[in-house]
């Protein structure tokens, strides 16, 4: 599961997915939901920080996973923002009844988080950024390459991979990709890669090193596994002293 702080987590198509008619609404009433999903996100955030402190925790927002009813605070609480200014802009009624059902459906959503604990891991691991890719010199035929990487910690946990790095290597070339930008602590990364954007697996048998790159070998792409979703919840906090250990 990716961090809070990993990136936005909730996206147009998650909207989408529960108000059909949101892109229509957004074009009509000239609303950004781009904005209205990072505005959702940061008062998330705000609440998010006030529940941890009022528990007597000593996390931040770093620490926190994005379990599936902190998704659903995030989207509902985008839709709340989208429809209140649809109504603000025309004072305009029909949007008052979307506006009430998804605040409705915000506070069920973080009723079901705090109920359920919020996630929490003690070694957090950031979403890694797209890797760098290049090519050298080999002898293989031209191929267009989508890949991924995903930090790894000493004890072998994987964050979120990043957003995939396209390039089209030309024949009489191989490609090679390295990881940027590790973070403190990291011990090494993983590299999936694959020949279509829907589809990248691991490529790499053990832990590359933090500075190192990797070439793809002569025998072509493996067959790994397929990237995963990043670090699971080591812990859940909820209210009162009791806490549930993964």
């Amino acid at each position: 599961m990716a961090l809070f702080t990993d990136g936005t987590i909730s996206s147009i198509e998650d909207l989408a997915g529960y108000e059909s008619g949101i892109l229509e609404t957004a074009t009509t009433e000239q609303i950004d939901l781009t904005i209205k999903l990072g505005l959702a996100q940061d008062e998330l955030g705000i609440d998010l920080d006030a529940y941890l402190t009022r528990q007597g925790s000593t996390l931040g927002l770093g620490n926190v996973v994005v379990t599936p009813p902190l998704g659903k605070c995030a989207t509902f609480r985008a839709l709340v923002a989208t429809y209140r200014d649809a109504y603000s802009k025309e004072l305009n009624d029909r949007y008052v009844a979307k506006w009430t059902e998804y605040q409705q459906l915000a506070q069920w959503a973080w009723d079901a988080l705090v109920e359920t604990g919020v996630g929490t891991v003690m070694d957090p691991i950031p979403r890694a950024d797209s890797p760098q890719l290049s090519y050298v010199p080999a002898a293989e035929e031209a191929a267009t390459y989508f890949v991924r990487a995903a930090w790894l910690i000493s004890d072998g946990e994987e964050g979120s991979p990043s957003d995939i790095a396209i390039l089209i290597v030309p024949e009489g070339n191989t490609l090679v990709a390295t990881a940027v930008n590790p973070p403190a602590q990291a011990s090494g990364w993983n590299v999936y890669a694959g020949l279509s954007v829907t589809e990248q697996t691991l490529q790499n048998a053990g832990a590359l090193p933090i500075n190192g790159q990797w070439t793809l070998p002569v025998a072509g792409l493996q067959q790994g596994t397929p990237a995963g979703t990043g670090q699971a919840p080591d812990s859940y906090l909820r209210p009162g002293p009791n806490v549930l250990w993964r």
